[in-house]
């Protein structure tokens, strides 16, 4: 039975792609047999980035190291994922735009297609990732992914900041850290600083695991590496209980 892990936000264009495809890759190098891939990125964004990204490493002439799959508009396989044979599953999703912000009895996912995905994944999930960025937009929606989507449903959540401008110092990674802490929320420890080569892999077709072997290639992996492992240690103490 596969380990799903969701990766949301109700803010779009904060980094949920870049994150399902990355952490793929890199637990695709340690538990992949040859022929018998045992990671699966599935996506529901109807804009299909991590669809778009798999196909443009192929293009490039690389092997995608996991299989990506879109079911965006297939409800029904999207609840069959329990059986899927796979060890690991990442789920892609979109943004969303919630309804009735004041009245809490609405269902924050909204209708319609996107809405039915999103309960979809998360009525199967085992855990879910939320990426923040160390920018002051994104607080309000992670807070609503938070407050009014995951926690009602009581899932295992870690907020992952993400994107964050090392060349700037420590101060913007601090503070947003110290912004989760106060709101009481779950933060992973691991972070992901911003680094060129993964705003140029989606369109150079590569993952992590696929740049270029030198210094700064070497530390924009490590971060993804290390949440792996820290997401790894978190399903080991979740399965424990």
């Amino acid at each position: 039975m596969p380990h799903i892990t969701v990766v949301l936000n109700q803010k779009g264009g904060i980094g949920k792609s870049m994150i399902a495809m990355q952490l793929a890759a890199v637990y695709a190098e340690t538990l992949s047999a040859e022929g018998d891939p045992e990671v699966a990125v599935v996506s529901i964004d109807p804009q299909s980035t991590s669809v778009d990204w798999a196909e443009r490493i192929e293009k490039a002439g690389r092997v995608v190291p996991f299989r990506v799959i879109e079911a965006s508009g297939n409800i029904g396989n999207l609840r069959k994922l329990r059986r899927a044979k796979a060890s690991i599953i990442v789920i892609d999703t979109p943004g969303f735009l919630p309804l009735g912000e004041d009245g809490e009895s609405i269902d924050p996912l909204g209708d319609g297609p996107v809405g039915d995905a999103l309960r979809a994944v998360l009525d199967i999930a085992d855990d879910v990732i939320v990426p923040l960025e160390p920018d002051p937009a994104g607080f309000k929606p992670t807070r609503t992914t938070i407050e009014r989507v995951i926690k009602p449903r009581g899932l295992p959540y870690g907020v992952v900041v993400s994107n964050w401008e090392p060349r700037d110092g420590r101060l913007d990674l601090e503070r947003t850290q110290s912004m989760v802490r106060k709101q009481g929320w779950e933060l992973y420890r691991s972070d992901i600083r911003h680094f060129r080569m993964h705003a140029r892999a989606l369109e150079e077709g590569r993952v992590c695991t696929q740049y270029m072997s030198n210094h700064t290639a070497t530390k924009a992996k490590q971060d993804f590496l290390g949440l792996a492992l820290e997401h790894q240690l978190r399903r080991q103490k979740q399965a424990a209980l």
